[in-house]
């Protein structure tokens, strides 16, 4: 049940009215949470035509899942052995329902299921929240609003945990809290400063599945990838790497060059929607007294912004102040969604009038992005239940 309200789980319509020629997309399934292995099951990178699953247990084993159309499991994949189990399954339709048992040994899960990813020209809600850190009873119930609003995927915008240095936190802060929505929906990460306090970002790379891009300094903390009529470019700008995100001078670093290329790249340019998500925000009006600004923050501002405005992105997403705000910058959207489980800022400090600055609110919570031909809504939520705010993006 879900922590926050005494609600049954059930199927969660999804209610975006279709229009155009636009396809009728599948009604959200979500079950309580599975707790059959140490963590996990979770699902990771997911297209049209494959699906990775992950999941981690305490004592070594073998790693097969079954799937199929329905719950007879006509197939079955395996992945190596181990403690950390990933299994990629590939030849799968676009935009369909499967129904999957994942095994270590004897152990199996109960009947769960994935979604592959819609063809463009559907509708479908993502999810957006950062810096879950050290709070995962309000973590759960941020991940519970990508639930109740039958969000197919979620983008969480750094902060995983508090010290990246300690795998404990990613089950207890992390994976847990989330499970419900995990085990049935891909969610796709930004790092952060503090999943950096381990320098190689080592966890954090281990246990998550994402596409991996052999044009960048280091794998599955930058990349991109396309889920129906929507580009996501994901960045690590917290420079704790050394993996310089900005020009300097003449100098155009490694991961600068994959970004210029990302966003004008031909996958961008066809999605009928583009957003850009990484963990330092391009300012705040909420810094605490003493706070000097600068980089990384200034270096998102000056470079980042004018490149994606200039590739007609909608959004850049980003997290480590705890609050919700909302800048324009030029005409471009800028949103940070720190409200995912760390302590919040203090209201008072919200005084810093940066004529970009349009809304802030210092609560946990998400924003969900509901996708039609037409228009992005975004509605912003607090854990209560409360709508911060809503407003529509045109493409």
């Amino acid at each position: 049940m879900f922590a926050r309200r005494s609600l049954l789980w059930f199927s969660v319509a999804y209610l975006a009215s279709a229009c155009g020629g636009e396809s009728s997309p599948l009604t959200p399934v979500f079950f309580a949470p599975d707790e059959t292995f140490y963590v996990g099951p979770y699902l990771g990178h997911t297209g049209e035509t494959f699906v990775h699953i992950g999941w981690e247990t305490e004592s070594a084993g073998t790693t097969r899942v079954y799937w199929g159309n329905t719950d007879t499991y006509d197939h079955a994949a395996v992945g190596p052995d181990g403690t950390m189990h990933q299994v990629r399954i590939d030849g799968l339709a676009p935009g369909r329902r499967y129904h999957y048992r994942a095994c270590t040994g004897t152990r199996c899960t109960r009947d769960l299921t994935f979604d592959t990813a819609p063809r463009p020209g559907t509708p479908f809600t993502f999810g957006v929240y950062g810096d879950c850190q050290d709070n995962p009873e309000v973590h759960q119930k941020v991940s519970n609003l990508l639930v109740e609003h039958g969000a197919w995927l979620g983008v969480v915008v750094g902060d995983l945990v508090s010290d990246g240095q300690e795998r404990w936190q990613y089950k207890e802060r992390y994976f847990d809290p989330a499970r419900a929505f995990a085990q049935v929906r891909p969610r796709y990460a930004a790092i952060g400063n503090h999943d950096r306090k381990d320098f190689e970002g080592t966890y954090f790379r281990e246990y998550n599945i994402f596409p991996e891009d052999p044009a960048v300094p280091q794998t599955e903390v930058s990349y991109s990838f396309s889920y129906g009529d929507a580009f996501f470019l994901v960045l690590d700008n917290t420079v704790d790497h050394f993996d310089v995100f900005f020009p300097v001078g003449d100098w155009e670093p490694p991961l600068w060059l994959w970004f210029k290329e990302r966003v004008a790249s031909p996958e961008a340019q066809a999605a009928r929607w583009r957003f850009a998500f990484a963990h330092y925000p391009p300012g705040s009006d909420c810094y605490p007294e003493g706070h000097e600004y600068g980089m990384p923050e200034s270096a998102v501002k000056d470079f980042l912004l004018p490149l994606l405005r200039e590739n007609h992105f909608q959004a850049y997403f980003a997290g480590h102040m705890h609050c919700y705000e909302r800048f324009d910058y030029d005409g471009m959207l800028a949103i940070t969604t720190g409200g995912g489980g760390g302590g919040l800022e203090d209201p008072a400090q919200c005084d810093d009038g940066l004529p970009e600055a349009r809304m802030h609110d210092c609560t946990h919570h998400a924003v969900l992005v509901d996708l039609t031909e037409n228009a992005a809504r975004l509605s912003v939520q607090d854990i209560d239940g409360r709508v911060i705010e809503q407003f529509d993006v045109a493409p």
